[in-house]
Formats: structure tokens, C-alpha cells, sequence
């Protein structure tokens, strides 16, 4: 868990929205146990909508269900890249603060 959100945060950091293509996060997020479901467990958990920054910024530090978070970042990575009518001018700022939300909670990477 530790070494995909750090993996797929650093690629969002360096590449922006590009970082959604060419890259099989949709299949981690499942084989993690995440699912995507347009943000509606999110929303009812914080009641925010998904890529609301700001709220984001104001929940982030108290949210440490894990389930929660992965679904909502899967959630966001698919409305980007499926439904939004401007995928190129998305921001994934949301994504990578979520990405770095889990990477804190989850037990250390192993090497090796």
C-alpha cells in the first residue's frame, strides 16, 4: 500500500494529469481492495464532493480510514480520465494530497 500511493504520488507530482495515462493504477487500486464509486462513500463521510480542495484541506489530517481514501482517489483518478470533458486541464493536486494522506497511514513499504 506505502510503496503505491508513494510510487503514484511522485509520478502525479512530476507529470501532473499525464501521469494518469500509461500507468495501471486502476488495476492496483483493485487489486488493493479499493473500489471505485464516484466519491459517494467520501461524500457521505465528509460531506464533500471529490476534488474539493479546500475541504480536503480542512478533513485530510483527521481522516485514517484507509478504505475511504483509496476509494476516493480511485474515484477522482476515474472521473478524470473517464467522464471529465477536459481531462488535459485537470488538476490532480486533490489526488496526490490523498495519495500523500495514505502513504502516511499505511504500514512501511518492504524491501525486497
Amino acid at each position: 500500500m506505502a510503496r503505491f500511493a508513494r510510487e503514484f504520488r511522485l509520478r502525479l507530482e512530476r507529470m501532473g494529469v499525464d501521469g494518469l495515462w500509461g500507468y495501471d493504477w486502476a488495476e492496483r487500486f483493485w487489486a488493493l481492495g479499493f473500489e471505485m464509486n464516484c466519491g459517494r462513500s467520501f461524500n457521505n463521510a465528509t460531506g464533500l464532493l471529490l476534488g474539493d480542495e479546500r475541504g480536503l484541506a480542512r478533513v485530510l489530517g483527521s481522516i485514517d480510514d484507509m478504505r475511504l481514501l483509496g476509494d476516493a482517489a480511485f474515484s477522482q483518478c476515474r472521473y478524470i480520465t473517464h467522464w471529465s470533458f477536459a481531462p488535459e486541464r485537470e488538476d490532480v493536486g486533490w489526488i496526490v494530497s490523498v495519495l500523500g494522506r495514505m502513504e502516511e497511514l499505511a504500514p512501511p513499504a518492504l524491501d525486497g
